[in-house]
């Protein structure tokens, strides 16, 4: 039977799964509404006591604006320029070291290989079944500049995947500019993979989880202006990538899932331009279940990874990115194992 067949005789588990695991990263559409509305009551109360102090001060606002914009527009392109200069020195390092990036994924391959063979374990390594979802970020509310076209900002996301002998490459790329918006809506990607297994010839006692993933990839942020009044708070998280891993068996006929790992791998904080490497091959997470035998009741096994990218712009004029788009940069999967025992 192949992945395809697979992924079509367990798809209504798999999509129960990818509920479990997107369920967190998914707030609620009345919780949306009552953003939206908050947000725009607070624009229209700005924009009104703009008017207002104009009016009473016999102020043509147009000019004010028309002089802001122009600012800004130097400002973009100062702070374009030096992001852009930054991130090509840290590209370069980055393609120098491609070949060491490789030469570790090489040594993993082979290390792991061996491990598996002497160590009593329950291996995931190709899925059966994967999504992707991009998202990218939105400009939200623009306070101010009422009387000229504002600058709605630039915003872009990809989350692409690609096969490999052994293992899966995920690519999730996000970009945002804010422009003259003072608040935006973060950009996401949310990327899964689902692995498949039969039921263990005896009872295996899972004691840790070891997922093998290795990364490399780039960061970008500058803090815009922030509102009137304030600035953004520099320790603030606006960026993070996030791993969760389910897995599920069928027991007596019916699907049994758990929660296995929750781990942020990267979060971004402040201002920098850098390289992102996650490394977790070896890393283990404790666990205590039981996947059972067909004596046991015990049936098919599924395991599900999944990774969400977010990046938020702070401030007017913001910028923030996550890259790790091929050919550079990309995080490899090579799969899940379950440590333990046979009991």
């Amino acid at each position: 039977m192949t992945d395809h067949d697979l992924g079509a005789r367990f798809s209504t588990a798999i999509d129960e799964l990818r509920r479990l695991a997107r369920e967190p990263y998914e707030p609620s559409e009345v919780l949306r509404r009552l953003r939206r509305r908050v947000s725009s009551a607070r624009s229209r109360a700005h924009r009104g006591i703009l008017e207002r102090v104009a009016r009473q001060a016999n102020v043509d606002l147009q000019p004010i604006f028309e002089e802001a914009q122009r600012r800004n527009a130097v400002k973009h392109r100062y702070v374009t320029r030096t992001l852009k200069r930054l991130e090509a020195e840290v590209a370069e390092r980055a393609q120098a070291q491609k070949k060491h990036f490789h030469r570790i994924r090489a040594e993993y391959v082979r290390a792991f290989s061996n491990l598996d063979q002497s160590t009593s374990r329950l291996k995931f390594h190709q899925p059966i079944a994967s999504s992707a979802s991009a998202h990218p970020g939105d400009c939200n509310a623009v306070i101010g500049y009422g009387c000229s076209p504002p600058n709605f900002g630039s915003h872009q996301a990809s989350a692409d995947i690609a096969s490999d002998p052994v293992g899966i490459w995920l690519h999730p790329f996000i970009y945002g500019y804010s422009g003259d918006c003072d608040e935006t809506l973060p950009g996401w990607t949310l990327q899964d993979l689902t692995y498949h297994m039969g039921p263990p010839a005896t009872n295996f006692a899972v004691s840790s989880v070891r997922v093998d993933l290795l990364a490399n990839g780039m960061g970008t942020s500058y803090i815009g202006d922030g509102p009137p009044l304030s600035e953004a708070n520099p320790v603030y998280v606006h960026s993070f990538i996030q791993m969760d891993v389910y897995i599920a068996q069928q027991v007596n006929g019916e699907w049994h899932q758990w929660p296995l790992v929750s781990d942020r791998l990267f979060v971004g904080q402040g201002e920098y331009v850098r390289q992102i490497r996650p490394l977790l091959s070896g890393q283990t997470y404790p666990a205590a279940i039981m996947i059972r035998p067909p004596a046991g009741g015990g049936g098919e096994v599924l395991c599900h990874l999944q990774l969400v990218c977010s990046a938020d712009t702070i401030g007017t004029d913001g910028q923030v990115g996550l890259n790790f788009r091929a050919p550079e940069h990309g995080i490899f999967v090579g799969g899940i194992a379950l440590l333990g025992g046979f009991v």
